[in-house]
Parts: C-alpha cells; structure tokens; sequence
C-alpha cells in the first residue's frame, strides 16, 4: 500500500485539493495513522467527481453522506493501488508512437473509456498498457484495424464481466447505500467498520474477482492456444504424409429458443421469464461443452450455439430440449444447419447462420428440425429423422428439405 499525503493524492487523482478537504471534512477520506492517505483513495474521488459532473451539487452529497448514513469509503478498497502517474502527457505518448499515435484515440473509444486530454499524465501502467496494445497491432496490420477490433471485444467482455457480477450481487447480497456494498440480511447489524475488507464481503468480492478474472485469462489463453497449435501440426503432418486426414465434416449451428417466451412474460412476469432464460443458458452451457461446443452467445429467449460437426450439435441439442424439463424450464425449439461459417471477433456470420436461426422459427415446442445437410454429414445411426418436407423459409430462393430429429437411444445421450 503505498501512503501519500493529501496535497500528492490530490496530484494523483488529478482533483482540486479542497475537493479532497472537503471529503475529508465529511469523513469519505481518512487519514492513516500518519496522516497520510492510502493511494487508492483515489477512487473514492473519482466517484465523488462523477457525482458532481452528474448534476449532483455538493450539498446534496453532504446531505445524503450525513442524513442517510451513505457512505464512499470502502470504494477505494474494492480497488488494486492505481499505481503513479506517468511522467508524460497524454498527447507526449500520441507523438511516441509515431504514425500509430493516432490509433489510441480508436482504440480508447473501442474500449468503451473517453479518450484523455492531451495534457493528462496517465497511470504508468495504464500508459505500458496501450501504447504495447497499439504498437503490437500496428505492426502486425499497420494498414487495418485489428486493434479496434480487439479492443472492442475485449472492452464488452470487461463490461458485461462486470455488470454480470455486480447485478448478481445486488440481487443476492442486497447491499444499500448505508451497508456500503456489504450484504444487507435481515437482523443482522451492518459492519462497524465497512472500509474493512475483514467485515465487508462487497470488498472481499472484488479482490476475488480481480484474480478470478486475470486467472481464468491465463487458463483460457492456454486451452485456446492448445487447439490451434494442435490443428497446426496436424495440418502440417498430414501436407508431409505422416498422419492420416481426418474425415471433413463441415461445423453446424444451432439456434435454440424457449417456446411461447412472449407469452410466458405477459403470463408469469418479467422476472419468471428471465429465470427461465437464465436456465437454458446454464443447461446449454453444460450440454456444449461436453461435446466441445461453444456458447457464442445469449439471444433473450435463446442461445446460438457452434459445433465443429453436426454429429455434436444434435447429439448436445437433443439433449438440451429433453432436459428441459428434468430442470423445471419450458419446453424450447431448436433449428440445426450444417456449412460453411463465417467467424470474426468470436461470433458467427453467413447463411449457415440465418438458415438454422429460420429453421429454429419454425420448429414447435420440442422440436428439433434440421436441414438435409445435417442429415448428409451425419454418420448413420447417429439420430432418427422423419421428413417434415420442403419449406420456404424466408431469405432463401427455393424451398429447403427439413427433417424432425429425434434420438434412436435416450442411453445414447450425454446426461
């Protein structure tokens, strides 16, 4: 933990000293036993100023602070020390990078962050950071823009990451503004101390989060890097005759969707179709990765799910639908395609796509429909199939053969 003096945390959080007096006054910033003030206190003036730039004036802050017993204490604890500040400005590491330097302003904006001023002194390692992210990608495609790309991929997953957590703690924790993030139970006194990461478990939760987060990174990055690697000197042993091809089956998608979702918010409410598409999410999550699947995303009522083969897409799907109702969920429908994809920053492009998303629009609850290419690229006995006949399907010229897929053995399914 690093100490500063309340003129040089000032300094460090780029805020007016009596903006900090003023907190200070109102017991947001406490002092250390020295006098001095932890560095990551300036997140709690961070948040102060975001308060003020909202519209909110100072005495109305003072008022909730001390008639309410709100507080913004433990905001800096819920934080890693921000580390100094760079000894450049802003607009010095725009000229560093040279004819990359304008990329930063893309890639700032890519993230979802406002780009600084030209005369802000950035974080040292926020300063690493960028100027390594915008100078890797410019070299590699200097003409492009790989960097946007990956910048806005990785930026939505930080912030749904984090949405994610944060939603699911109000809904379970149910922490007020007094409790300062701590979990709110009934009878229970709320912590003497809620800076004290001991006796607040909103604290807690970020320090676990930030090192969930960056292990899952490094285990993630291992698992996907082993897949290419592997395809890569398979492909190459295969050019040089040492091993033999492996049958080429082209990858599937499939759509899955609760049946009468529209009706069931109307019906039952907001909240029990939520809970129902929460359920499909984790169902189909299981049943995909235990054929090697992906979960490409989330659609309200349904998921869009790849498979590197047709025989894995229905083998999870069928599976899927008939646990539906193991789980307590509705009964959802599911359309299959098999072809060739189209895969850019982790999501899927092409007809593929918009046949099995068309396909799945017109399967009834329970139903697995699959087109005749599924059927084709699937080893025989894999599935039951009764033709459902040639249909038009919107976007599509001519009419396509569906077939409704079931099962030959409910033993052969993954459980």
């Amino acid at each position: 933990m690093r100490a500063l003096t309340l003129a040089e945390l000032a300094m460090e959080s780029g805020a007016p000293l009596d903006l900090l007096q003023w907190l200070v006054d109102l017991g947001q910033l406490r002092p250390l036993d020295d006098g001095r003030f932890d560095a990551r206190d300036a997140a709690i003036v961070g948040t102060v100023e975001a308060l003020l730039e909202s519209g909110i004036a100072r005495e109305d802050l003072a008022w909730a602070i001390e008639g309410t017993g709100a507080g913004l204490t433990s905001v800096g604890r819920m934080f890693a020390d921000p580390g100094l500040r760079s000894g450049r400005t802003y607009g010095d590491v725009v000229a560093s990078l040279g004819e990359a330097g304008p990329r930063l302003a893309a890639v700032y904006a890519a993230l979802g962050m406002s780009e600084p001023a030209a005369d802000t002194h950035l974080r040292a390692n926020e300063e690493a950071a960028l100027t390594g992210f915008v100078d890797i990608w410019h070299r590699v495609d200097p003409e492009g823009e790989a960097d946007v790309r990956v910048a806005r991929i990785a930026g939505e997953a930080s912030r749904r990451t984090n949405e994610a957590w944060l939603d699911t703690w109000d809904e379970t924790a149910r922490p007020v503004l007094r409790s300062q993030g701590s979990p709110v139970r009934a009878g229970e006194p709320l912590p003497s101390d809620v800076a004290d990461p001991a006796q607040n478990l909103g604290l807690r939760s970020a320090e676990v989060g930030r090192a969930m987060v960056a292990w899952l990174h490094e285990r993630a990055l291992e698992r996907t890097l082993n897949e290419r690697i592997i395809a890569a000197f398979e492909h190459a042993l295969v050019a040089g005759g040492r091993l033999e091809q492996r049958p080429q089956r082209p990858p599937a998608i499939a759509f899955v969707d609760i049946a009468g979702y529209t009706s069931m918010t109307v019906e039952h409410g907001d909240e029990a179709a939520a809970i129902a598409a929460d359920g499909l999410r984790a169902l189909a999550e299981t049943r995909v990765r235990e054929v090697g699947g992906r979960v490409v995303k989330l659609l309200g009522d349904g998921v869009l799910l790849r498979f590197d083969d047709s025989a894995g897409a229905l083998q999870a799907v069928l599976a899927l639908i008939d646990g539906m109702a193991d789980a307590d969920l509705p009964p959802a429908h599911a359309g299959i395609a098999a072809g060739r994809l189209v895969v850019r920053d982790g999501d899927v492009f092409g007809q593929t796509v918009n046949l099995a998303s068309r396909i799945a629009d017109r399967a009834k609850a329970g139903e697995v429909l699959v087109e005749e290419g599924v059927v084709i690229a699937l080893p025989r006995g894999t599935a039951n199939f009764e033709p459902v006949g040639r249909v038009e399907l919107k976007g599509f010229p001519l009419p396509i053969a569906l077939w409704r897929a079931s099962a030959p053995d409910p033993a052969r399914l993954v459980r």
